[in-house]
């Protein structure tokens, strides 16, 4: 099992992913929606960025769940 420290940063360290994925998403999204890619081609990338960005922010928040149904061990702490 893992301590409340070691859970704390797991939880701080998926925060910045999901953080820095957003602004990545966010600029490329910009870049899309200024006309970098016209027609129909950018037209499908828009759609697949939504698509990657809504996938990817669930395996974050699921990530996030999972860590806060951990009960954390440490000196003291009764395993289970």
């Amino acid at each position: 099992m893992a301590t409340q420290e070691q859970i704390d940063s797991a939880r701080r360290h998926i925060e910045q992913l999901r953080d820095h994925h957003a602004g990545d998403v966010i600029a490329l999204a910009r870049l899309v929606d200024a006309g970098a890619l016209k027609g129909p081609a950018g037209d499908r990338l828009a759609t697949d960025l939504r698509t990657w960005d809504r996938a990817v922010r669930d395996q974050f928040a699921r990530a996030l769940s999972l860590l806060a149904t951990l009960h954390p061990t440490g000196p003291g702490t009764p395993p289970g």
